[in-house]
């Protein structure tokens, strides 16, 4: 199987979702938005999550109104243990699919797509505030070599497929290479014109929990940083993280024509979702 076959089954699904999803923007109006501008010239700034101290594992939010501090924590080793070698396994199953020797497209359960909930912002077309949406979502490359790490993805985007898969393993042999209070997507949909309920809701009430559906089950709950690819004043880890996020959407998906606004969750806790076994218990290392 040749890179042009694979990305056409490997791609089947998410490209039907695709055009979906823009087909509904096409026909999308004032029912597809919130109460609130929320844009100035075409961006966004989110105004209830102030992360001056995210260095110091400290994120400020407002939440229900109240501002308050909110204490970042890692994610668990086991939750990592389980991310990383299913990450690993879609790989070689992906490189077997190419090489012919067995596999399957990659499957929407696994460490890659999340249930993202939000809440707290009324979009037209509901009377509830809450929302559920499934993310694409990463791991974060550390301050201290993220640079590199785009650098990296820059030089291999028009590279081989095999040579794409062995830069993803590498990157997902450990969890040093990461860091591990935040995980990473991409706002792909909201515009000044179209609102995704996600967008509505992380404007106005950050919280947000993540749901992992595998062998295992995770959640994961933190507070939804909004990023804007063109705001530079989050600082420039923060932009660094937007422009990786897209580099890496890019990959396997080909060259997109415009950077989509990043959305980083810092991570505050995580629970064993599996049932039978973790039952929704706090995980902690």
């Amino acid at each position: 199987m040749d890179r042009r076959e694979f990305l056409e089954k490997a791609g089947k699904a998410s490209g039907a979702l695709l055009l979906s999803s823009l087909a509904g923007k096409a026909i999308a109006g004032e029912m597809e938005q919130g109460a609130l501008d929320l844009w100035n010239s075409g961006s966004f700034s989110q105004d209830c999550v102030d992360v001056t101290g995210e260095a110091q594992g400290i994120i400020k939010a407002r939440v229900d109104g109240i501002w308050g501090d909110y204490t970042t924590a890692d994610l668990p080793d086991e939750f990592l243990e389980w991310n990383l070698s299913a990450r690993l396994d879609v790989l070689d199953n992906i490189m077997g699919m190419m090489t012919g020797q067995g596999g399957a497209p990659p499957s929407l359960a696994g460490p890659h797509n999340a249930a993202m909930a939000t809440r707290g912002a009324r979009r037209n077309d509901s009377i509830l505030t809450v929302n559920n949406a499934f993310k694409g979502m990463g791991l974060c490359p550390k301050r201290e070599i993220i640079a590199e790490k785009i650098h990296l993805m820059q030089e291999s985007m028009d590279g081989s497929m095999p040579a794409k898969i062995d830069y993803l393993k590498d990157l997902y042999s450990t969890s040093d290479n990461f860091d591990l209070t935040k995980m990473i997507s991409l706002e792909l949909y909201s515009t000044p014109t179209f609102e995704t309920h996600t967008f509505i809701n992380l404007m106005q009430e950050p919280v947000t929990s993540l749901v992992f559906l595998d062998s295992k089950s995770y959640e994961v709950r933190g507070i939804g940083q909004l990023v804007d690819a063109e705001d530079s004043s989050c600082g420039e880890y923060a932009t660094q993280i937007v422009e990786y996020t897209n580099l890496a959407h890019s990959f396997f998906h080909g060259e997109f024509p415009r950077l989509f606004p990043g959305i980083l969750v810092h991570v505050l806790e995580t629970f064993d979702n599996t049932p039978g076994t973790g039952r929704g218990v706090l995980v902690s290392d």
